[in-house]
């Protein structure tokens, strides 16, 4: 599979509408919800280390507001950085750039996505793991039905990806019959469970539904 497809590490430096940035907020959302971990990574570095990454992260950060340069200049730029930053920390502990979700399926993790982990001494399963804990559609679903949503940029990104971002829509699956009765009840599910006003009762009246129409979709391909 494509690597952790477009964070960018410098783009937690600047804003832009572009995959990259929207990726980038997604695992800074996240980075206060991860779960306390004993195992954490262990890194120490000596003082001209500590000095030499202080170095490189100022000039990220001088290159990130830099308007002389484009923002796609500053990024391909900002990824040398980054690559020297991501030299540095990985020579006090390897990460495997692959985390398996079976045999044949694995996620491909970019540089910036392990040197964000490092950073931050938190294994990439675990990140990976909490973004998909604030992925559930159901539970926004039920908020923004009842106009409660809050803003969740972890769904943000996957949205956009369906939208097209990164290229990885599978249009032979969206023309299969289960999508398109999927979109169809997607689109009544607020009108079917319009008086049910609590939260928490519409949260699993969403879950619910969808377990219901997931068991069926092997009957329809």
């Amino acid at each position: 599979m494509r690597a952790f497809w477009c964070r960018s590490f410098i783009d937690q430096n600047f804003k832009d509408n572009s995959s990259y940035n929207i990726a980038t907020r997604a695992l800074r959302f996240i980075n206060d919800k991860i779960p306390k971990n004993p195992k954490l990574l262990k890194i120490e570095f000596k003082e001209k280390e500590r000095d030499m990454g202080t170095k490189l992260l100022q000039r990220q950060v001088k290159l990130a507001i830099n308007r002389n340069y484009s923002t796609g200049e500053r990024r391909n730029r900002g990824r040398i950085i980054t690559a020297q930053l991501y030299d540095l920390f990985a020579k006090k502990v390897r990460l495997k750039d692959r985390i398996y979700l079976d045999e044949n399926t694995y996620f491909k993790l970019s540089k910036d996505f392990l040197l964000t982990c490092m950073m931050n001494s938190v294994h990439p399963s675990h990140y990976i793991n909490t973004m998909m804990q604030h992925a559930s559609t159901p539970d926004f679903l039920a908020a923004m039905h009842l106009d409660k949503a809050t803003y969740n940029p972890v769904l943000g990104l996957i949205h956009r990806v369906h939208d097209g971002y990164g290229d990885l829509i599978d249009w032979e699956y969206r023309h299969t019959p289960f999508f398109k009765r999927f979109i169809m009840d997607l689109q009544e599910l607020n009108k079917r469970y319009f008086f049910y006003r609590d939260l928490d009762q519409r949260i699993a009246l969403y879950h619910g539904w969808l377990d219901r129409i997931l068991e069926t979709r092997d009957e329809e391909f």
